[in-house]
């Protein structure tokens, strides 16, 4: 049975990361928690709080946890960090406020990934899925497979980073080329020339079936709005912006 790295990206907001750890129990670990390990970016940005508490929330559930507290809030430089540091052959990518509607199959995942060599990875599916077997999310079609899945007709800007399951030889080939100025989903576009060469010879999955409801919800603006953060247009989103006005 494979180890699974979690990766996480997070941020000083100790009400919405144990939400989400929970989540992940419930959902997708179960009893198996010696086969995931957690890795945690914290940037020090959100509630004034110290990074102790969201170290604390993730070392009560996971036994194996490796964090990193940064020197100053950056998202790219966060998911270049976490991915840096998984050994894996799966890497489950989620950041700190993202919630599951129901239990994940992760070893169907898997399975699925194994079977096609081409396929990078596995998105959950935010969107509840219309019952047909094209579908069109993220300005791209999507054509269901007889394995449980939706492979991507396009490459173009099909990878994204809310909760998906990666192979570690796309992000060994991808790492290296990320950059700490540009949000680090948009670098997964082909506009960023620099990786081209890597999107380009993948396809993208997205792990639902005809008339699902969604897989994951974002509750990170169950946080924002009320504390005045501001989310810069997501093209340039490097980190959250606080509005004092």
């Amino acid at each position: 049975m494979d180890k699974i790295d979690i990766t996480m990206t997070a941020t000083l907001r100790p009400e919405i990361i144990t939400r989400t750890l929970d989540s992940i129990l419930n959902c997708v670990i179960g009893r198996k928690t010696d086969r995931f390990r957690l890795i945690l970016n914290i940037d020090r940005i959100g509630d004034k709080v110290k990074p102790k508490e969201i170290i604390r929330p993730a070392a009560e559930r996971f036994k194996d946890l490796i964090f990193n507290i940064a020197d100053s809030p950056s998202f790219p430089k966060a998911v270049k960090w976490v991915w840096s540091q998984a050994t894996a052959r799966f890497i489950f990518h989620i950041e700190d406020d993202w919630i599951f509607s129901r239990k994940i199959e992760v070893d169907d995942m898997i399975r699925i990934l194994d079977k096609y060599e081409e396929v990078s990875s596995l998105r959950l599916s935010k969107y509840n899925t219309r019952p047909s077997e094209v579908i069109k999310q993220f300005e791209c079609k999507w054509r269901y497979n007889e394995d449980g899945f939706y492979i991507a007709d396009r490459w173009e800007k099909q990878f994204g980073l809310n909760p998906i399951l990666i192979k570690k030889q796309f992000i060994d080939e991808a790492l290296p080329r990320m950059v700490d100025h540009v949000n680090p989903e948009k670098q997964f576009r082909m506009s960023q020339e620099y990786m081209v060469p890597v999107i380009k010879k993948w396809k993208y999955g997205l792990y639902t079936t005809p008339g699902a409801k969604a897989l994951v919800t974002d509750i990170g603006r169950d946080w924002s709005k009320p504390r005045g953060f501001l989310k810069p247009k997501s093209r340039t989103f490097l980190t959250w912006v606080k509005n004092d006005k």
